[in-house]
This record gives C-alpha cells, structure tokens and sequence, in this order.
C-alpha cells in the first residue's frame, strides 16, 4: 500500500478560501465528495461540483440583492450544507460571515448584528426567523433574511424573509446579465480581505469581534498540520457550532485546505449516532462533551453484565499503564503490548465503538478546561484524544507533539509560535504576521490588548523547562483566601466534572477561610444511580437535595481533595436547585461559567456557606405555559466534608 500524503498547506497559489474551494472544484468535480448531510435518516452526498456551484449562486443572488464588498452576513443554525453556502457567497463577493449560537436569544443577535454593521442574515428555520422578526425594528441595516429549511414557513407573507432556493433563482438570474462576474471577484479576492468575525466569549464583558482574514486561515492550518497532519482521503464530522473560531478552521477553511470530506448530522440530538455511523478520522469536541461522553460510557458500563464489567475491571489498569508509558515517552515491552493488545480487542475497541471512534487519529479539545485525569483515561482507551491550547485573537498556540505528551500539559509552541510569561503569571504571545487583524470598531480593546508587539491572553499559565505549557486559569479569575494562599478555580472545577455524577461546578473561595463549590447535578446519571438503589424522587431539585446524593457528590469531593493541596481542598458544598444555563446569562454559548453573573444572583447561597447554616430556604421565580408567574420555595443543604 502507498504511504498516505499529508495535506501541503502552501502547495499552492490560492490564497483565499474561494480560491481553494474553486481549485477543489476544478481537482475533484463530480468525482469526490465534498459534504454529507443526513436527512431523515439517509446521508445526502454534494460533489465539490455542487458545493461550489451552490456557493456561486447564493454569491450572485446576494449580489443582486446589495451586497457590496466588505458587507457582512450573520448566520444562525445548525451545521448544515446550506450553511458553508451562504459563507463563502459571501466571502466570495469579497464580504465577510460569522457564526452565531443556535440558542441566542433576541437581545443577543441583536448586539451581533448591529455591532458588526450586518446587512444580511442567515437563518435555519422558523424559530431563528421568528426571533428575528421580533428584532426587525431594531436591526435597520438588515435587508434580508435568508432561510433554508422551509418547513413551517408557508405561513409568513413578509418579503424580508427569502428562501435559499429563491435566492439561488436570483443568482442564476444574474448570471444571464452578468457572465463570468463569480469568477473575476474570486479572482479579485485578496489574502487580507477579513474572511470571517469570530466573537470571543465574553466570560468578562461583551463579546468582541475578532477579524479574521483568509491569511490567518491558511497560516494557522500551516502551523498545525506541520504537528498533526491531515489526508485528503479523511473524513470530518461537523458539530461545533461555526459560531466558534475552531470549527470555522477545521470544518470550514480547514476543509477547504485539505479536501477532506465533512459530515453533518441530522440534529443535535443525534450527533453521537450519527458519529458512531461515520467513524470519522478527525474530530472537534468541546470539552463538555468530552465529559459527556466520560459519563456515558459510565453509565453503559454500570449497565453492563458482570462478565463486562469484569472485563472492565482486569483490562483497564492495563491502559493506565501503558498510558502512563506513552507520557513517560517510555517504550513498552512485548508483554505490556500484548495485553494491551488483548484489552484493545475485547474491551477498548468495543469502548471506542460505542462514541464512534475506531478509526480516530487526531481528536481535539476545544473550549474549557478538561481535566488531566479525563485525558489520561480516554489515552487509556486508546483513543487519540489530543490537547491543544488556542486563543481567537491568536488560533492554535501549542498542541501536544505525538509522542511527547505529558499530563496535564496543552502542549508545546507549534512552529513559528514565541510565547513567554510575565511576572504576573499571565501568558503573552508575540505578534506575527500571522496574529488578528484587530477587534471590529474596537481600536480601543485591541490597543490594550497588544502592547509592544506582544498579545496578552489574559491567561494564567506555566511553562515548565521543557517548554509544555501547562493552563491554570483566567488571571482575573486566580483567587486568593484570607489566608494567602491562592488557587485556580476552573482546576478544581476540571477535576470535579471528571466525575460521572457532576455535570457542572462552580468553586468559590475568594478572600474567604476556605474553598467551597456549587455543584450542578448530572441528573441522567444520578437518576439512574437512586432508580438503582431504590431512591424515589420527583423533581430535579427533588433528587439534588436526597441525603443519599449529598453522600454521593460528597464521595466524589473527597476524591478530587485527595489531589489537591490541603489549603484548595473542598471544605463545605451545595448541591444546586438548578442547572447552570446559558439562557439565564449564567454560562456562555460555550458553557464557560460567568462568575461574576453566578456570584451576584446566588449570592444568598454563598453567604450561607460562609456563615455557617447547614440549610437555608431559596425562592426561585418560574414561569408557567400559560404565561403565569409564580414562585417556587426549596430547601437547601449546605453539605460539610471533613
């Protein structure tokens, strides 16, 4: 068998991303597929033939509509064909996209789309176009919404919205007047031309919009895939909204670079399915998905028949073991290999099937922090679970080299990369040509943001002597006891969501006598664990407040305190009412905690803690179907740990 070929980034002179994806249509045509979508239960395949000549009459259509270079268009919706059309007809008429999350509401699209100056939207179905038609007032610049599932929109009469179809109608329209225009404004297109706005996540403030041009597309894929390489027979499985800087590289540009095939699933609800059906070579995951999927396999485990659980039990020592080699950069003997071997074919292989990842070789982290110990087990398992450090002003930073990894590391530089860490502890990379072009109508953030050539994070870190680079947190966010002695919150929070029965956590502490956490239950988990152990309940508030739990999640705490110093160890808990929520401002888009937000509105639970009471009643405000209001009293434990 011939030896696969990387991916040469630079092997040619296409500069822009509809450069590429017309380069890819002249390589490939009719002959490979460029994107697979499933629908209603059978995946649709769209030739790089039809992927560009889709792009190039949603290009057109725009056109003839408006759209002038440098517009910009914002798009909500799932990951879907119709959503990389509209991006690159935009960009292909010298405009720039962006992502925004699916579950938005209306005052958030609104900041999105009239701080950016937007002029055109893109939106999936009827619910994001009805939150739109709530904004239509206040989004003046906007001349038209641009749809693409049509289901459940017959019954709209306004001619802002437009279906993707009737909009390709127009192009080709277009066309007839205006022959060969698609492909002078590709030509036209330039390597600084701003491809695309990611937003940052706004843990701190509101979100800023990071410029984004095609050079930094191909430079950050350059630096990359010099570590871990892509093949153009490779397939790809899109389901981190493009809402996000990673998927914009990997699923969007990345694809374009490399020509892999890129898989959409049907729903968000199906994406572990439908991931399984795939088997994808490469995959992009938030961190909390990564756990989710800890937690699965988890509960499958706990489901399982003794001779599995057995199974379990014997093989996976053996996959610590040779996980901890493979961080030792140490070689195994043919006895550790054949066990191994032997554990791969009755236990991990059969693991990795479940998450759909036989045939993985470079699966990433994007997003929070994900804990060492949930690294270590998924290299246990066998699967090539990568950490990389990235930032959206900067891209890829550092990534862990195959075969010098270490635990807890994000990795080292990647080539052409030059940080260091101040005396703060805050880490600063230094400014290339292949950094952000600036923040949208922001000089003044990014003026703070760049000081003498070099670019502040904003991020604890450390490096250690052989360069890996190991994250702590958010400067901002390093607390400090009464005492003096400090701590990274989101660590201690890495470690407890590592367990199966804590979906979330928030830990405090911050000029207090001691480290305390709320706890956000995993309710499928837990409820499986109470119906196993004949624990009746009601409610989700219901469950969370069962001693039985409380003696749980404390279980879980005492674990993770076993690793910790003795002034960072968890000392009291409280098991949450309710789940941490995004909608409620609570959380970001990317589920990253706003502790600002969280500290101020459960602001009485702190104190409890704090001051000592072993339970305190909350009143937490519900809504009705119907419309009412009303208010909902729980009782609250404050657990202790010895």
């Amino acid at each position: 068998m011939a030896k696969r070929k990387p991916v040469e980034v630079y092997a040619d002179k296409e500069d822009t991303l509809p450069k590429l994806l017309r380069r890819n249509y002249l390589k490939w045509g009719d002959e490979k597929d460029a994107l697979r979508k499933k629908r209603y239960g059978i995946w649709n395949s769209y030739s790089w033939k039809d992927y560009y000549e889709n792009v190039k009459y949603v290009s057109l259509g725009l056109i003839s509509l408006g759209f002038q270079p440098g517009d910009k268009i914002g798009i909500i919706g799932d990951n879907d064909p119709e959503w990389w059309y509209l991006a690159l007809g935009a960009q292909a008429s010298r405009g720039t996209q962006y992502g925004m999350f699916i579950d938005c509401v209306p005052s958030e699209i609104e900041y999105f789309i009239n701080s950016s100056d937007t002029t055109f939207v893109g939106a999936k179905d009827q619910e994001q176009c009805d939150k739109l038609l709530q904004l239509k007032e206040q989004v003046p610049n906007v001349k038209k919404v641009i749809y693409w599932e049509p289901k459940g929109m017959w019954i709209y009469d306004d001619p802002w919205l437009m279906d993707i179809n009737d909009l390709q109608e127009l192009g080709r329209e277009y066309e007839k007047t205006h022959p060969n225009l698609f492909e002078e404004n590709i030509d036209n297109g330039n390597t600084e031309d701003i491809a695309c706005l990611c937003w940052t996540s706004g843990t701190t403030g509101l979100p800023k919009a990071v410029e984004m041009s095609h050079r930094l597309f191909r430079a950050w894929s350059d630096s990359f895939w010099h570590v871990i390489p892509w093949y153009e027979d490779d397939e790809y499985i899109s389901f981190l909204s493009p809402a996000w800087a990673v998927d914009q590289w990997a699923g969007i540009s990345g694809q374009l670079i490399s020509g892999v095939v890129v898989h959409f699933p049907e729903r968000p609800d199906t994406i572990r399915g439908d991931a399984r059906e795939i088997d994808a070579h490469c995959e992009l995951a938030g961190a909390r998905m990564w756990e989710e999927t800890y937690r699965t396999l988890q509960v499958r485990l706990a489901d399982a028949g003794l001779l599995k659980r057995s199974c379990y039990r014997l093989f996976m020592p053996i996959g610590y073991k040779m996980a901890d080699l493979y961080y030792d950069n140490e070689q195994p003997s043919w006895f550790w290999r054949l066990l191994h071997g032997v554990g791969d074919f009755l236990l991990f292989r059969p693991l990795r099937d479940i998450v759909g990842h036989t045939r993985a070789r470079s699966c990433f982290v994007a997003g929070t922090m994900l804990s060492p110990e949930l690294f270590r087990y998924f290299q246990a398992m066998r699967l090539p679970l990568h950490p990389f450090y990235g930032v959206t002003e900067q891209g890829y930073v550092t990534s862990a080299h195959p075969g010098g990894m270490k635990v807890g590391s994000a990795g080292q530089p990647l080539p052409g990369r030059e940080i260091r860490v101040s005396d703060e502890g805050e880490m600063v990379v230094k400014m290339d040509n292949n950094s952000l072009s600036g923040y949208y109508n922001k000089p003044d953030a990014y003026a703070k943001a760049v000081r003498d050539d070099w670019y502040y994070t904003g991020d604890a870190v450390y490096l250690d002597e052989e360069g890996h680079l190991f994250f702590l947190d958010r400067v901002s966010e390093l607390m400090k006891l009464s005492n003096g002695g400090g701590f990274a919150p989101s660590y201690i929070e890495a470690k407890l969501r590592f367990s199966q029965y804590i979906k979330d956590s928030m830990a405090l502490g911050d000029g207090r006598e001691f480290v305390s956490a709320l706890i956000d239950i995993d309710l499928p988990n837990i409820g499986k664990w109470a119906e196993a152990n004949h624990i009746s309940y009601t409610t989700y508030v219901d469950l969370a407040q069962k001693p039985e739990v409380y003696n749980l999640v404390q279980g879980e705490i005492e674990r993770v305190n076993k690793t910790l110093p003795e002034h960072s160890k968890v000392k009291k808990f409280i098991n949450m009412h309710k789940e941490f929520d995004a909608d409620e401002a609570e959380l970001t888009r990317t589920r990253k905690l706003k502790r600002n937000v969280l500290g101020d509105k459960y602001s009485q639970l702190v104190e409890a803690i704090y001051s000592g009471k072993d339970r305190l009643e909350v009143q937490t405000p519900v809504q009705y179907r119907d419309g009412r209001m009303g208010t909902l009293v729980t009782s609250i434990t404050v657990g202790v740990l010895s």
